[in-house]
């Protein structure tokens, strides 16, 4: 409803909670496995254009792109992980410290709210009687707090492994995409040039990427398809990895110049 800016669709939304979608809960998964992917396909095939670009083999390039894979995918999916368990870990020590601010001192968290929503525009007395009032239930009124004053989601509790695997597994997948066409090429009989398999791999990242862009932008970003937002999110990432291949080509075109050669 809010995308078509429909004010009687919004009503029926509300009257029927189920029919209320928001990005939250799963979604944080499709974002892992989003930009995992994006980060693993624009990883690979910067590897591969920069190798390309230093005039070696396919075969350096096959084996150096599968090497920073699955490396550079476990590194994300760890770091996923780590840093998903720590945020947690930092949410539930500051909920406790919360918990017991208000257990030994109410009024004070009472006051530090009502000053933070006075700052907000909202009248010292109407601010007293809401958080007065909200107070009398400890749970909420601490949620209230942690969203409030600390900036912090307490009903952030993702399975930190699974975020990490989906991280690991989005990298490996869509990162592979830029070693398809010098894969293609071990198979006998089929026969392609150095620069046939470069240009395979760049038209099949440049269209992956324009995907996974389109993907983020209408569900991630949430915008539908006949808001052309996704369409620039798709070129947006599109540019964005050809920008990082053509960088990588370059680096590996100067070292060859000044004297690398093939290691084949």
């Amino acid at each position: 409803a809010f995308k078509t800016m429909d004010v009687e669709a919004s009503k029926k939304c509300h009257q029927n909670a189920a029919l209320e979608r928001h990005n939250f809960g799963g979604d944080r998964y499709i974002k892992s496995a989003v930009f995992g992917g994006l980060d693993g396909i624009i990883t690979t095939f910067a590897t591969v254009t920069t190798v390309a670009g230093a005039k070696m083999s396919s075969t350096v390039i096959l084996i150096l792109g599968i090497a920073h894979l699955f490396a550079d995918g476990i590194s994300m999916g760890l770091g996923d992980y780590t840093s998903t368990v720590a945020e947690q870990q930092l949410v539930r020590q500051e909920r406790k410290r919360e918990e017991w601010e208000y257990d030994t001192n109410k009024e004070a968290e009472i006051e530090e709210m009502v000053d933070l929503y006075e700052k907000k525009g909202v009248s010292r007395a109407d601010a007293q009687l809401v958080m007065t009032t909200l107070a009398k239930y400890k749970d909420p009124f601490i949620d209230m707090m942690m969203f409030e004053e600390l900036q912090m989601n307490p009903y952030d509790d993702d399975d930190a492994l699974m975020g990490g695997v989906i991280t690991l597994v989005a990298f490996v997948l869509f990162g592979s995409v830029p070693l398809l066409s010098y894969v293609i090429a071990l198979v006998p009989g089929i026969e392609f040039s150095s620069d046939s398999q470069l240009h395979l791999s760049l038209g099949l990242t440049a269209l992956t990427m324009f995907i996974l862009g389109a993907v983020k932008g209408s569900y991630i970003d949430n915008s539908s398809y006949q808001d052309p937002s996704w369409w620039l999110s798709g070129m947006t990432m599109t540019l964005n990895g050809c920008v990082a291949a053509f960088m990588g080509w370059i680096v590996g075109y100067v070292l060859a110049s000044i004297g690398m050669k093939d290691m084949s």
